[in-house]
């Protein structure tokens, strides 16, 4: 029996799958015909072969633009960002490698400025004229007290470090001495913390030594009476490689914003001037292009950090020290790299979902049969008028939830990869459920407009006279 046989009962499965295969055959046969009458234009070739080939020089300009964009970003931001800095430098009172790398900087400079084995020598001198006899056995007892004082001073020291006192007095020192760095990034001298012409990043030890003192005080130390006012420095770090980097950290801090804007008008310019049927495939490239250059970005991080810190003296500052203050100080471009690279590859994949090519076709008439399945089991297949309305404006609303999703990405402050992937994935959701709610009344109208493809026009030409006779 022929497809074309009309004597089968109406509304039946079997004509109801009929009507639907007629009207995936128009579609595919009205594809092959525009697609015939494209192949036919040869005075297009020529121009379409310029516009990929200038789409494609555009990827790579974007992927180029964002690996400078993304630190340049960074680099302003934290400049600018008191409280953004704040927050970075905030957990590193804890650190342990930080606070024993303090405590052994403060404690040597106190016990040098009050010259604790001096002092302690002349008193043991001063007792022995006292008592001559017991003169030598007071003497020779100098040094070992001096050491029990300096371990005292030490003792001192390491508990107000580890206090909560420490934790508040950090914090209020970086946000004072945020201009410090600015001058990091410009090269400027001065302010608490600093940089000198050597790449030697410092910090004011005044205040901790004046808590310390007191503390000392109270604890009934005589000596601490004795530790003068001290303001002097402490390194944190030291790298020539900062003084050689000042240049490039000026020009990525004047250029950030301009970078920015770049990027997004070479992303758009690649997708515009693609040619018609290479969108989609442009997007997904640049996509791909931004997870790349992030990719690279990341690795050029670890390869980098690795040399930086290899140029630290472990005499001027402890590797470990070294390691979690820069670790601290990057975390915020690490998390930004991770952010970028998930939406890019984000983009990429819906991009390639939405396309014409047989996965693409495959993954899309999946989550059909899964529909379908789903609305029969749950209504029967029966479109409601509620779910006519949907079908009508899902296209609307998922472009509103798609907007929804870019401005969350947009005005969160400071995002990350996990915002994003949150993001993706209700945005993802919620469309999915539009899809499926409005699935029975699409179905419907596609059988409706099968019926209208194969009922012939009263008065018009048979069947066989069309340009492209059925394949069913």
């Amino acid at each position: 029996m022929s497809l074309h046989d009309d004597t089968r009962v109406p509304g039946s499965p079997e004509q109801e799958e009929i009507l639907r295969l007629r009207a995936e055959v128009a579609r595919l046969q009205h594809e092959r015909d525009d697609a015939r009458k494209t192949s036919l234009r040869p005075h297009g070739r020529g121009t379409g072969l310029a516009r990929r080939i200038v789409a494609i020089v555009l990827v790579v300009l974007t992927a180029v633009l964002a690996c400078a964009a993304v630190p340049a970003l960074y680099l302003r931001s934290e400049v600018l960002d008191t409280d953004r800095y704040v927050a970075t430098v905030a957990p590193l009172a804890s650190d342990p490698a930080i606070q024993a790398e303090i405590t052994d900087k403060v404690t040597t400079q106190i016990t040098t400025a009050v010259d604790v084995d001096g002092i302690t020598r002349d008193a043991m001198t001063e007792l022995g004229k006292v008592a001559p006899r017991v003169a030598a056995v007071i003497t020779g007892l100098a040094p070992a007290i001096a050491e029990q004082t300096k371990s005292l001073i030490r003792s001192a020291v390491s508990k107000f470090v580890a206090s909560p006192q420490f934790q508040d007095l950090w914090t209020q020192l970086n946000r004072v001495a945020h201009q410090g760095i600015v001058n990091l990034a410009t090269g400027n001298t001065g302010g608490t913390v600093s940089i000198d012409q050597s790449g030697t990043v410092t910090i004011s030890t005044k205040e901790i030594i004046a808590r310390v003192k007191t503390l000392l005080v109270e604890q009934g130390v005589d000596i601490a009476a004795r530790i003068p006012e001290i303001d002097t420095q402490i390194a944190l770090l030291q790298s020539p490689e900062l003084v050689r980097a000042t240049d490039a950290i000026q020009t990525l801090d004047r250029t950030a914003p301009i970078l920015a804007w770049l990027t997004a008008l070479s992303a758009v310019g690649a997708i515009a001037v693609a040619p018609r049927g290479w969108r989609r495939r442009t997007t997904s490239r640049v996509g791909l292009g931004i997870a790349v250059a992030m990719a690279v970005l990341a690795l050029g991080l670890t390869i980098g950090l690795d040399i930086f810190l290899g140029t630290i003296p472990s005499a001027t500052v402890s590797p470990a020290a070294a390691q979690s203050l820069v670790d601290a100080l990057l975390t915020p471009l690490r998390t930004g790299v991770r952010f970028v690279f998930v939406v890019a590859l984000l983009i990429a994949l819906g991009a390639f979902l939405t396309g014409h090519s047989r996965p693409a076709e495959s993954v899309r008439q999946g989550l059909a049969r899964t529909g379908d399945y789903l609305t029969g089991k749950v209504g029967g297949g029966q479109a409601q008028p509620w779910q006519h309305w949907l079908a009508r404006f899902r296209r609307i609303l998922e472009a509103a939830v798609l907007g929804v999703a870019v401005l969350v990405l947009i005005l969160w402050q400071y995002p990350t990869a996990a915002v994003a992937i949150w993001t993706a994935v209700l945005a993802g959701l919620a469309i999915l459920l539009i899809e499926l709610l409005c699935r029975p009344a699409v179905v419907a109208a596609h059988t409706t407009g099968a019926a209208a493809v194969a009922e012939p026009v009263p008065g018009g030409p048979p069947e066989d006279s069309q340009p492209t006779r059925p394949i069913l």
